[in-house]
Parts: C-alpha cells; sequence; structure tokens
C-alpha cells in the first residue's frame, strides 16, 4: 500500500513538474514561490490591518503570527526531522528545478503548511477576502511541486499540520474571548451605578 501511494506521489509530481511545463508558469511560479520577493508586502498588509482593523485587525495579525508560528515550528522542526524524506530534486532523475535547491527534509512542507494556516485564519476573521486567501494559498501550495522542490504528499501534509495549527489558535482564542467577556461583564455589573 505504501509503496503504491508513493509511486503515485512520484506520477503526481512527474505530471505536475514536467507535464504541466510552459512559458507562463516557469515566469510566474518561482516568483511566487519565493517569500522574499513578497516580505514587504505582507509587512505592509499587516500593518494596515493592525493600524486601520481596530481591534479586530489588532487580533487578527497576533492569531496570524500565532499560527505561522506553530505551523512552521511543527513542520519545520519535529517533522521533518522524524520523517526524513529526501526532496524531489535531490532525489529523482529529471527534474526541473526552478529555484535553488535545498538538502533539508521535504515532508512536510512548511510553505504550505504557513499558507494553510494564514489562509484559514484570514478566511475566518476576514470573510469578504476568503476567495483571494484561499487562491494564493492552493497557488503556493502548487508551486511547490511545479518548481520541483516538494512531492504533491509533502503540500497535502503541510496544509494539513497549517490547519490543525489555524484549529488550535481559533480554539485558544475562542477560549480566552470567552474568559475576557465573562470578566468584564463581571467588572461592570460590580460598578456602582449612579
Amino acid at each position: 500500500m505504501l509503496d503504491a501511494l508513493a509511486a503515485w506521489d512520484r506520477a503526481a509530481f512527474h505530471w505536475i513538474n514536467d507535464a504541466w511545463a510552459n512559458p507562463v508558469l516557469d515566469a510566474v511560479l518561482p516568483v511566487l514561490t519565493d517569500f522574499d520577493r513578497w516580505r514587504i508586502l505582507v509587512i505592509v498588509g499587516f500593518l494596515l490591518l493592525a493600524v486601520f482593523g481596530r481591534t479586530r485587525g489588532r487580533v487578527t495579525v497576533l492569531m496570524v503570527a500565532m499560527g505561522i508560528a506553530l505551523s512552521d515550528q511543527t513542520a519545520a522542526h519535529l517533522i521533518k526531522p522524524w520523517v526524513g524524506r529526501i526532496r524531489p530534486c535531490n532525489a529523482l532523475d529529471n527534474v526541473r528545478l526552478l529555484v535553488a535547491g535545498s538538502s533539508a527534509f521535504s515532508f512536510p512542507s512548511a510553505h504550505a503548511a504557513n499558507m494553510a494556516c494564514s489562509a484559514c485564519l484570514l478566511s475566518v476573521r476576514c470573510p469578504r477576502g476568503r476567495w483571494i486567501w484561499v487562491s494564493v494559498a492552493a497557488l503556493v501550495c502548487l508551486s511547490r511541486v511545479y518548481v520541483g522542490v516538494h512531492y504533491p504528499f509533502d503540500v497535502l501534509g503541510g496544509a494539513g499540520v497549517g490547519l490543525g495549527a489555524a484549529g488550535v489558535v481559533l480554539g485558544v482564542h475562542r477560549v480566552a474571548a470567552a474568559r475576557v467577556a465573562r470578566w468584564w461583564n463581571r467588572r461592570m455589573a460590580s460598578r456602582p451605578r449612579a
């Protein structure tokens, strides 16, 4: 069973990495997958959300930061060393590598984990942009396979880690918000009436 899944994963990798090859995706997806090119835009976006989004915006930024910290650390420092899967660009022949290769392990994709976590949290907190958040996350996940650095199962595993991290952050927020509301209600009830 595991051999069949691994064979399917390799076949799906070659299909996306090779059969989908075209000049447009070759130009766009390596740029999309490189967070360094988007770092300033992302930071400015979150600063704007924190400044103009009032309390909800600031809480959202804090939740996304916590979620990314949890998903990234879980994927990169807990699961990757434990699984120890070699990246396709280092394990397979005839890989179209469109970005710099890496010697780090492959499963799960930390990019996918962080993007899935961010998209989930932003979709819950800023639902009007839901299709934007989900679309960007899906394209980044796809780009990791297309550029030759992850297998499809790496991306699916990373997305699962990210969604789990988002669930933890949403759960913590729900508990914290309920406690703050109870504290506020007690405080208001104990104030003397004029």
